[in-house]
Parts: structure tokens; C-alpha cells; sequence
């Protein structure tokens, strides 16, 4: 507290407070920092003085946090127009960091931007941005929409049309990426804009990890910690990597943001000046910013509001306990509660953003807020009671729970349903690996994501509980019970699924930079975590002003580095792993940057250029060849259905129904007999090893790893079988040709097999252009017949004529291959 008016406030509001205040105003006059022994004054009078703000610790001491504004305060000499109490003005929070914090706080920041730019070389190819992955290229293609559709970064009404696809889901997210783009030049700097936005996004996260840890112990040296920490976890290694433009990375801004202001807003003091202070209703907004900025960039946002759910009722236990007014203790977090709803109805309603269940649920989390204050002050004030205040809460607010789910089903049947689905997506398992869980033994995502920092973490998470239980004062036992409600709720998550693992990495990172400091200090490395340190001690250096950063000696700081290596070696050497797993493998990209160039170059549009391929890499190879990469839906259900069909033909109608007849990528080294992918990969289409083939799947380009077919209507090569005694019925006709094909610039053969009707005619599809050799089987005759492209590219019929195998007994050689009409002529099939 630095105003003389919140002095004056807290002094009218409780009187009892002055003499306790004059005594420490002498006291701070004659010593630069004082211990509560110097003090003189009962421990109610100093503890109340200390949560308001007025006292402020300093290395196990105090001083007074403005001496000047404690006299003006208790001389009454305040600003015209302070003293009513009526006059609210807000500000931003105010940050007054140390130099020393402030360089080390930029080195821990340049060490995240370090491991956030592992995969670059990874991600500029050729003069061209490749971004990770497979989703990024919906956000890209989202991106480039709005550019072209808006006249500018003022033209809303591109936010806000039909054609928007992201107004239900991610809308937000899309909208700064478009700001961005236009900013630094339009359209073409998309890729440029979604590569380094995730680098930015991380950046920001270690920015508010750092705000979340000092605010929750008071000691800068486990903000720094908790930085460092963040910088090495693998998990953010790739989730926030450079190229890795999935909506995670500015999820985790948001929550950041969000839990970095309340659990400020936890540990203001349950006093009425204290609670409409500037300081209050500055980290308020910062707050309500923040659950707006998470509900507003992804669909599943509200989920990531049910810490402050959690902490809501247990903080009221926690004041009642203490004493404390809960209506004062909750009103903090009930504000930025209410901010952020007023923001995303305020926007839902202009733009259309989320729907109504999405948008309304910061209002509902401050209505739960407000109605557990209320409920507790209710508890609090009355006359008598048949148990004690904390039981009767505990079985009031669980009362409240039942009946608010059953007023949710109810009342507000679609938020209700909305609320379950979610809740039972969390639990269902799914064969990615996002939806396994943390502990799975298939992933063993615990160790490649965290290393050992989860193992650091999680006593020092415990602990938060048990200081939530019994700490001193009660704005440490609420802020506690904050920082802990969000650690093991994104604990219990993870246990679901993987996905949560960026967003717990928060919580990680802050409980293992204050793991690391105790430990260090426990190792003679550095003195005891604020939380730690006995309030009366008397420091070593006699009194006076140190920066909270000391300068160890050269010894200590290669013991601290070796600490540090020993804690977070394996999160260290797997960041790099995980952070070179997402980006494209680069003959995936060779493929499609292939095939967009034998789209381009034989003019070949969309949807006949679509790339139906694995769904997990599906919108890469669209977006390069295509630019159509808003949906992967149809490769997610029927790629894999498709490689293990067996009969190609039913696909090749089917893929003509869908408008995906275009091109195919098959993964070569995962083929198996039998299987379409075997007969189209092993004999490009044509017979392979006794099965038949189809003339509807033309081979374009081969690998070692890949091969890319191109589907097509085929040529209808017409023809009859004849010998001295007319049709011949129930021959073998085989059309064979030597294909070449891109890639290896390998040559195979190329073979189709079919019987002769009664009446002696057969027809076969034919996917290649070129000479095809003809003959029957059990005879020595062979013809040669020409298929043009136009008849490959039109499913155009091609006559092969009349075969004549007169004396021919299969055995006979020297025969002469006689067509009684022209070998090669076409017409409409």
C-alpha cells in the first residue's frame, strides 16, 4: 500500500490499527529494515498491517512499503477528493524490478527464445517456410483467407462472415495471425507470421511463468528458476517451437496470463481498501484479459477456468477459518471473473464469436464466485449455528455444487450437454497420441516431456497444499491454494491425456524453479526461498538494501550450473529430440513440392490436384499443392480403409463422388500382400504377384519411401480374339508396357489381364499412355497397340482390333500377328 488515501481508508475502517502504525513509523525512521521484535507492537496489529500492503518484507525482514504515505495517512493529509472513499481510478500493476532481476530475468527470457528456434534450419527450406506437422496448415490457411477476403486490419466484417469457419472454435488466434500478417505486409508473410508466432507465444508464456512464481513465494530468484526451467522442458521444445503453429502455444499465454493475476488477486488482503486499490483492480483486468484471451482462442477454453472453480469455495473455507470477511477475500478474483465475461459476451454478441455455452462461462464462473462469497458471508454473520462456520460452508457449498449441476441439465440443458461431452472426451482414450496419457507406457510421456523436472516438481507442489493448510497469514494460504488447484488439476489432466501437458508445463516449471532454489540453498548454494525463511531472523549483513540476486563466487556459480545440469540434464538432451520429431520429414516435402509441380506445369486445378494421403501429414501435402488445407476429414476416415481394400475399382467411384480423384501418396515401406496399397505400389497398378490391377491408378513419381499415383479415368482398350474357327471364347489376354516413372527414374512393367467373352471381345482399363504389347495366352501371337494421353485423361475407348492366333497351339513359334482392323483408334468409351 503506497497511497496515502488507502492509508487513511484503513484507518478509518479500522481504528485500532493507528497506534501499532505510529510505533512503526518511528521504527522504520531509525532503521533501514527492522525485524517484528524491533517492532514492537502485538502480532494481530503487525499481521493485519503486513496483508495489507502497508508492511512489506524484505529478506526476512521489514520496512514500511511508503512511510511518506503512512504519515501523510495518519495526518489526514490526503488528495481533495480522495478522503470520500467514492473515487476509483485504475491503473496497470506496477513493476519496480531490481537491475540484477532484470538481466537475469532477460537471460532466462533468451534462453527460452534459444530452445525455441532448435528445428530452424528444419523450417526454412529452399527459400520456403515448412511449417511442423499437420495442423498449422489450417491456421495458415485461415490466415491467407481473411487477407483475402478483408480490405485491411479495419475491415471487421472479414471477423465476422459466414465464410469464417473459425467463429465457433478458434477465432481469436486466427484474427491476431491475419493483425500480424497485414502488419508486416499481407498475404505472402503468412507463412513467416505462423512460423515465429509460436516463438513469440513462448516467449510470453516464460514472462508470466516468471509473474506466477514471484507472486506465489515472493522471491525472485525462483521466477528466474522457473523461467530456466521452462526454457529446457521438452514438451515446450516443439509445442512452442518455431514452425509448430497449433493453437497450444497461445493457449498457454493466456492461462499463463491468467494464473500469474490470480494468484495476486488471491493474495490481497480481505480488507475494503485493499480490495479497490489501484494495485487490485489493475491485476483484475489483467486477469479478466486473460480468461477472456483463453475462451475466445479455443472451444475447450472453459475447461481451463476450473482451477478458479476449485479455488473459489476452498478459498472461502480458508478465510472463514481465518476469520476473514469471504465476501472481501473472493471479491479480487470475482472481479476479473466478471471482466472477462463482460469481454466475451461484449464480443460474442458484436462478432459472433463462440457460441452462447462458451461465451457465457466466465459470467457463470463469476456468478459461482459471488454466490460462494455471499454463502460464506451468510455462514459468517449468523446469529448461531449447529456446527462450527467451516463445516457449515463445506456442507452449503456442497449442496450448491449438486444443485448447481442439476440446474445446468435443467435449466441450461446445452450447456449442461456441452459441459458433459467435454468432460467425457478427457476420458476416452484415442489411438493418438495426444489422447493417450501421460503416464502411458506406449508414450512414456512423463520422461520425454518433462525429464526429471515433473519429479522435481511435484513434492514442491504437495507442498503448496499443505502451506494452503497452515501457513500464517491467510493471503499466503490463499495464494497457495491457487497456485496448487491449478499444479494438480492439470495434473489429474495429463493422467487423461497427453494434450494437457503444455498447459500443466506452467505449473512444472514454477514448482521446479522453487524445488531448485530450496535445493540449492540446502547445498550452501544460496540462501532460503522467501517462503522458507524464519519471519524474525536477522540477516548476516547487519541491515541495509541488497538486490534480491546475489553475485556468487566463481565456484558457486559452476556448482550451480552443475546442479542445474544434474536436475535438468535429460529435459536438456531431449528438447532437441522433441523439438526435430514435428517438423515435415524432408522427402515428404521433396513429395509434395513434386507434385505441385506436375500439377502446375500440366495445368492441373482443385479439386482434380487434391493429395489424398496419411491424415496426420494430409494438410502439408494439400496446402503445397493445392492451398486447400481447411479439412483433413476426408483422409482421417477412409485413407487407411482405402490401403487395405482390395478392390481398386469401387475406390476409384468412390474417390469420383468425393471430388478426390486427384493424386494419392502411398508410404512404400508399409506394405503388405495382398492389400490395394501392395498391388499399386509393388505393381503400379497393374497385376502384382496373382492379383488383378486396375487402369484407374497411374504411377507418377517413386521413392524409396514414397510413390505418388495420379487417378484417372483410363483408357477402355477394346478388342476380340479370333482363330480359323471364329471367336474364341474364355482366352487370356494380357496388355503389357515398360513404364517409366519420375523419382528414381525407375522402369518396371506394366501388365493388365483379361477373358474373352463368348462372342471373343475383351476390354481392359489402362492407366499409361505408350505401346502395349498384346497376346494371348497358350499362343505364340502378339500385336502392338497404341494408347494415347487424351484417352488415358478422357477414359476414352482405344480399338485394339481383331487377334488372329489361326495355328497357333502355343508351342509354335514364327507365327504372324494378323489385325483385321486398324490397331489403334478412339471413341467415346
Amino acid at each position: 500500500m503506497t497511497d496515502a488515501r488507502e492509508v487513511r481508508a484503513l484507518l478509518d475502517d479500522r481504528p485500532n490499527l493507528e497506534p501499532a502504525l505510529e510505533s512503526l513509523l518511528e521504527t522504520d525512521a531509525n532503521h533501514e529494515t527492522w525485524t517484528f521484535d524491533d517492532a514492537g507492537v502485538d502480532s494481530g496489529s503487525f499481521g493485519a498491517l503486513v496483508d495489507e500492503g502497508v508492511v512489506e518484507k524484505v529478506d526476512g525482514e521489514y520496512r514500511l512499503a511508503d512511510p511518506d504515505a503512512v504519515e501523510r495517512g495518519l495526518a489526514g493529509e490526503v488528495e481533495s477528493g480522495d478522503g470520500s472513499g467514492t473515487s476509483l481510478s485504475l491503473s496497470l500493476p506496477e513493476f519496480d524490478i531490481d537491475p540484477r532481476v532484470a538481466a537475469a530475468l532477460t537471460g532466462a527470457l533468451a534462453l527460452v527464445f534459444v530452445f525455441r528456434v532448435l528445428a530452424f534450419d528444419a523450417i526454412f527450406r529452399s527459400g520456403r517456410v515448412v511449417l511442423s506437422s499437420n495442423d498449422p496448415y489450417f491456421y495458415l490457411y485461415w490466415t491467407e483467407e481473411l487477407s483475402r477476403q478483408s480490405n485491411g486490419v479495419l475491415d471487421l466484417s472479414a471477423l465476422t462472415a459466414g465464410s469464417f469457419g473459425l467463429l465457433k472454435s478458434e477465432p481469436l488466434l486466427v484474427a491476431v495471425l491475419w493483425v500480424a500478417t497485414e502488419l508486416v505486409g499481407g498475404i505472402e508473410q503468412a507463412p513467416l507470421v505462423l512460423a515465429w508466432y509460436p516463438v513469440v507465444a513462448g516467449v510470453a508464456t516464460g514472462v508470466f511463468t516468471y509473474l506466477f512464481a514471484t507472486g506465489l513465494t515472493d522471491d525472485e530468484r525462483v521466477g528466474i528458476a522457473s523461467v530456466v526451467m521452462l526454457a529446457v522442458l521438452p514438451v515446450l521444445a516443439f509445442r512452442s517451437g518455431i514452425g509448430f503453429a497449433d493453437h497450444h502455444a497461445f493457449d498457454y499465454v493466456w492461462l499463463a496470463m491468467t494464473a500469474a493475476a490470480a494468484v495476486r488477486l488471491a493474495r490481497t488482503p480481505a480488507t475494503r481498501s485493499s480490495v479497490r486499490s489501484q494495485r487490485t483492480l489493475g491485476w483484475a483486468l489483467v486477469m479478466g484479459v486473460g480468461i477472456a484471451g483463453q475462451v475466445l482462442a479455443w472451444e475447450a477454453g472453459p475447461l481451463l477456468l476450473f482451477p478458479l472453480g476449485l479455488y473459489a469455495p476452498l478459498a472461502a473455507l480458508v478465510s472463514l477459518e481465518r476469520g476473514d470477511s469471504t465476501a472481501l477475500a473472493l471479491a479480487p478474483v470475482a472481479a476479473g471473473a466478471a471482466v472477462a465475461g463482460l469481454l466475451t459476451a461484449a464480443i460474442h454478441l458484436l462478432l459472433g464469436w463462440q457460441t452462447d455455452v462458451v461465451a457465457f462461462s466466465p459470467l457463470l464462473l463469476a456468478g459461482g464466485v459471488v454466490g460462494v462469497a455471499g454463502i460464506g458471508e451468510a455462514v459468517r454473520r449468523a446469529p448461531t449455528l449447529p456446527v462450527s462456520e467451516v463445516r457449515a460452508l463445506a456442507a452449503l457449498e456442497a449442496a450448491g455444487f449438486v444443485t448447481g449441476l442439476g440446474l445446468l441439465v435443467v435449466v441450461l440443458p446445452a450447456y449442461g450437454d456441452r459441459l458433459f461431452s467435454q468432460l467425457g472426451r478427457i476420458g476416452t482414450r484415442s489411438e493418438i497420441v495426444e489422447g493417450q496419457s501421460l503416464f502411458s507406457t506406449q508414450t512414456f510421456g512423463w520422461l520425454f516431456l518433462f525429464g526429471l523436472l515433473l519429479f522435481l516438481a511435484i513434492p514442491y507442489m504437495g507442498l503448496a497444499l499443505v502451506r494452503a493448510a497452515g501457513a500464517d497469514q491467510a493471503t499466503e494460504r490463499r495464494g497457495w491454494l491457487l497456485g496448487g488447484s491449478y499444479a494438480w488439476l492439470f495434473l489429474v489432466l495429463t493422467l487423461f491425456q497427453i494434450r494437457f501437458a503444455g498447459e500443466f508445463s506452467t505449473f512444472v516449471a514454477a514448482f521446479a524453479g522453487f524445488g531448485f532454489v530450496h535445493i540449492a540453498e540446502r547445498v550452501d548454494l544460496a540462501r532460503p526461498p522467501v517462503p522458507f525463511r524464519d519471519a524474525t531472523a536477522v540477516r548476516s549483513d547487519g541491515g541495509g538494501q541488497e538486490s534480491p540476486i546475489g553475485i556468487p563466487s566463481a565456484r558457486g556459480a559452476l556448482s550451480l550450473v552443475f546442479l542445474f545440469l544434474l536436475i535438468s540434464g535429460l529435459s536438456i538432451a531431449q528438447a532437441p529430440v522433441k523439438a526435430n520429431q514435428v517438423p515435415i520429414d524432408e522427402h515428404k516435402f521433396e513429395t509434395a513440392v513434386w507434385i505441385d509441380g506436375y500439377a502446375a506445369e500440366n495445368d492441373i486445378e482443385y479439386p482434380e490436384n487434391y493429395v489424398f494421403s496419411p491424415w496426420s501429414r494430409n494438410r502439408m501435402y494439400n496446402y503445397f499443392v493445392n492451398g486447400e488445407s481447411r479439412s483433413y476429414g476426408f483422409a482421417f476416415s477412409d485413407y487407411e480403409t482405402f490401403l487395405r481394400s482390395t478392390d481398386p475399382d469401387i475406390w476409384y467411384e468412390r474417390l469420383r463422388e468425393r471430388n478426390r480423384d486427384g493424386f494419392i501418396v502411398f508410404n512404400r515401406q508399409e506394405a503388405e500382400d495382398a492389400t490395394l496399397q501392395t498391388r499399386l505400389t509393388r505393381g503400379l497398378g497393374g497385376r502384382y504377384n496373382g492379383f488383378d490391377g486396375s487402369g484407374h491408378y497411374r504411377a507418377l513419381y517413386v521413392t524409396d519411401r514414397h510413390q505418388v499415383h495420379q487417378v484417372v479415368p483410363g483408357g477402355n482398350l477394346t478388342g476380340e480374339v479370333e482363330n480359323e474357327t471364329g471367336p474364341v471364347s474364355n482366352a487370356t489376354v494380357r496388355l503389357s508396357t515398360t513404364v517409366s516413372v519420375s523419382g528414381q527414374e525407375a522402369e518396371a512393367t506394366y501388365i493388365r489381364q483379361a477373358r474373352t467373352d463368348d462372342d471373343g471381345r475383351y476390354q481392359l482399363r489402362v492407366a499409361y499412355p505408350g505401346e502395349y504389347e498384346v497376346s494371348v495366352r497358350k499362343s505364340n501371337t502378339t500385336a502392338t497397340v497404341t494408347v494415347p494421353e487424351a484417352a488415358i485423361e478422357n477414359g476414352e475407348r482405344v480399338d485394339a482390333g481383331t487377334l488372329d492366333t489361326a495355328g497357333s497351339s502355343g508351342t509354335t513359334n514364327g507365327n504372324q500377328t494378323r489385325l483385321r482392323r486398324p490397331a489403334y483408334q478412339v471413341s467415346p468409351s
